[in-house]
């Protein structure tokens, strides 16, 4: 019986580095990619059920992570499209706007993230941000006083970029 044991054991450790060796080489090759994989698996999600807006949310912001800003802009028109409320969405499609270099849709993003929730802190700061990319500084400044009542940390970080 302990022979057996003993053997079972040999076994299973072979069994263990050949299962490592075999992971180690998929990680390692030029044939499989991890970041295929998981637009593969966003794109199938979204194929499976194209009105659910957390599937085209999570693939925006995988595009987004990975660059993709035009992309990105694509699945996130579709989070707006199925969620046209949801404040979070404008801004994020207002900031991959802005990564496209397509200001005005940034801008208009942005206002309407603003128009659902105007006390948001995060949106105030993205279009103070905007402005001071634009050069407006006197809008940025505007933005800065609304966010100094919502939260100042965020607005002393904002005059800060305003300063510079």
């Amino acid at each position: 019986m302990e022979e057996i044991t003993k053997q079972t054991k040999r076994l299973v450790a072979e069994f263990a580095v050949f299962v490592f060796v075999i992971c180690f080489w998929v990680v390692k090759s030029n044939t499989f990619d991890i970041d295929d994989v998981k637009a593969g698996v966003l794109k199938q999600a979204v194929k499976a059920d194209p009105d659910n807006a957390d599937h085209y949310r999570f693939l925006g912001g995988y595009y987004m992570d990975s660059g993709s800003y035009e992309e990105a802009v694509e699945a996130l028109r579709q989070v707006v499209r199925i969620e046209p409320n949801d404040t979070y969405a404008h801004s994020m499609l207002g900031e991959t706007y802005w990564n496209c270099s397509r200001y005005e849709e940034a801008m208009a993003a942005y206002k309407q993230a603003i128009k659902l929730q105007v006390n948001n802190p995060y949106v105030h700061y993205q279009i103070a941000q905007a402005y001071l990319k634009m050069g407006d500084k006197d809008s940025a400044l505007e933005e800065y006083e609304i966010l100094k009542s919502l939260d100042e940390e965020l607005a002393n970080e904002l005059l800060g970029l305003i300063r510079e």
